[in-house]
């Protein structure tokens, strides 16, 4: 499992395209400097996304998981997108964007994510191909799992690996016969 530390990070991620709406916000009000710094945040976040989940398929161990439904969860990934662009909608023309505001409601942000365990979406990833399901196992855990394919078939699930207590990742081809 990825740590608490590790988790937090990933999710955070997910916050990567509100900083193209900073960006964006940034650029009207004519700071190019901070601009591409908050654009500059977004591929950051992106590239570390990318990376927590290649590093985590690459070392975390494989389980073997006996999953018996899983339903689409990608259609999340829009209402993050639509969150993401109604600053850009509804900020003033005239106006920077406030960032004592957008402090604020990071640091609220990080405190949710340390104390919860539950696993959500992330946009940054379902861009860089990943589908998400909610798949519910044998035993009656619903997990959040993230795989590159698209499922059609439960039984075609055959070994994940676990990045928290609710999340799952669903091991590669490749591991997955290096571990049998």
């Amino acid at each position: 499992m990825l740590s608490r530390l590790v988790r937090v990070l990933l999710a955070l991620t997910a916050i990567a395209p509100l900083s193209v709406s900073l960006a964006f916000q940034f650029a009207r009000s004519r700071n190019y400097e901070w601009a591409v710094l908050a654009f500059s945040l977004c591929l950051g976040l992106g590239l570390l996304a990318r990376t927590i989940i290649g590093v985590a398929s690459a070392r975390l161990e494989t389980l073997q998981i006996d999953i018996v439904k899983a339903k689409s969860a990608d259609k999340e990934v829009i209402g993050f997108f639509v969150a993401y662009a109604l600053p850009m909608i509804f900020h003033g023309q005239a106006s920077s964007p406030d960032l004592t505001a957008w402090l604020f409601a990071a640091a609220m942000l990080l405190f949710v994510l340390w104390g919860t365990q539950s696993m959500q979406v992330n946009p940054v990833l379902g861009v860089l191909g990943f589908h998400f399901y909610e798949v519910d196992t044998g035993g009656g855990v619903t997990y959040l799992m993230i795989t590159r394919r698209r499922i059609n078939n439960v039984l075609t699930i055959g070994q994940v690996v676990q990045l928290s207590e609710f999340g799952l990742l669903e091991a590669s081809r490749e591991k997955q016969g290096s571990d049998r």
